[in-house]
């Protein structure tokens, strides 16, 4: 592998090591220097960040308004190998109290839980690219603010400090060397073609086929969502804000192992026209580009729980920024 990689076991064990040697023993500057490349991409749905000292600085800034922040890894889903590198999907949950002022306003003091799907691309036991999820809508909530609210008090520091509002879509996007793979295989040809059902056929009565009667779904928002019923009332809600929805998927990978039910990493996106009453509330015709991952568990060949990371808040910010350039 790679005296990095080695140095904690493997692949997984690297990936939640450095977390905690980067966050919670505040490694920050010297662990992202060892660990990322100088040239490292990060996309996430706020925005995309280039070069390492990007990622410390983000990083300071985020200590300073959370000091306890503690990354509680809950999987992590791995394929590859030490020639193309290791694509890693980390799946953890982010507890902290806001005790800084920031990019999420004056202190408050209050605490926060929010989910974090980070995937990264390892090679030569460095990470080259990642592509990055936070749940900003529990964020909001944990804040006491909704997810709109949230990206109203954001979109305007953004045209403060920078002159636009910022958010990721293609066209910011920064040429990478990771080729996506979309794994094939009975198991991960289900999970995509029920996905593409639901969300680009826009037939929610797919539910039923892909997901166990008693699946459990976190959503977005801190959201937790049971059975079929509720998932439909979750789908249908995005599905009315954006109707012509253009569902892709970017990345899917599979790990069966003994003992375990069959776990899935997926990255996805979609283009939308925000046009219809929803979850999104009154339409105002922006487009809007959303960069989702997924991790699910599968057993006898149906979902039985699934962790769904949108930021809401970054999906908000794009229609915000579209009815202020609107505005007569």
């Amino acid at each position: 592998m790679n005296e990095y990689v080695d140095k904690f076991g493997g692949v997984r064990d690297y990936i939640l090591g450095i977390t905690t040697e980067i966050w919670e023993k505040r490694g920050v500057g010297p662990a992202l220097r060892k660990y990322y490349a100088d040239d490292v991409v990060v996309r996430a749905a706020n925005g995309i960040l280039t070069g390492n000292s990007s990622i410390i600085a983000a990083t300071l800034q985020t200590l300073h308004e959370f000091p306890d922040r503690q990354l509680i890894g809950e999987d992590v889903i791995v394929n590859g190998d030490s020639a193309q590198g290791y694509l890693s999907s980390h799946r953890l949950l982010s507890v902290m109290r806001h005790t800084g002022d920031g990019a999420y306003g004056k202190a408050t003091g209050k605490l926060v839980r929010s989910r974090i799907i980070a995937e990264c691309w390892v090679l030569n036991g460095q990470v080259v690219e990642e592509w990055l999820a936070r749940d900003q809508g529990a964020f909001a909530r944990g804040l006491g603010m909704t997810a709109e609210q949230l990206a109203r008090q954001q979109a305007e520091q953004d045209l403060r400090v920078n002159g636009k509002v910022s958010s990721f879509t293609p066209a910011d996007d920064v040429a990478g060397e990771f080729v996506p793979k979309i794994e094939r295989g009975d198991k991960a040809d289900v999970y995509a073609a029920g996905w593409s059902e639901i969300w680009n056929d826009k037939h929610p009565a797919a539910i039923a086929s892909l997901y166990s009667a008693g699946a459990a779904v976190e959503a977005p928002g801190g959201e937790s969502v049971n059975g079929h019923r509720d998932l439909d009332r979750f789908v249908v809600g995005y599905l009315a804000s954006f109707p012509d929805a253009k569902f892709r998927i970017e990345q899917l990978m599979v790990n069966d192992e003994e003992g375990q039910a069959t776990r899935l990493a997926m990255r996805w996106s979609m283009d939308a026209t925000h046009s219809g009453w929803g979850r999104f509330g009154m339409p105002s015709g922006a487009p809007v580009y959303i960069m989702g991952l997924t991790h699910a568990q599968m057993v006898d060949g149906v979902v039985t729980m699934e962790w769904i990371l949108v930021d809401e808040v970054s999906v908000w910010k794009q229609i915000i920024a579209h009815e202020q350039n609107t505005a007569p």
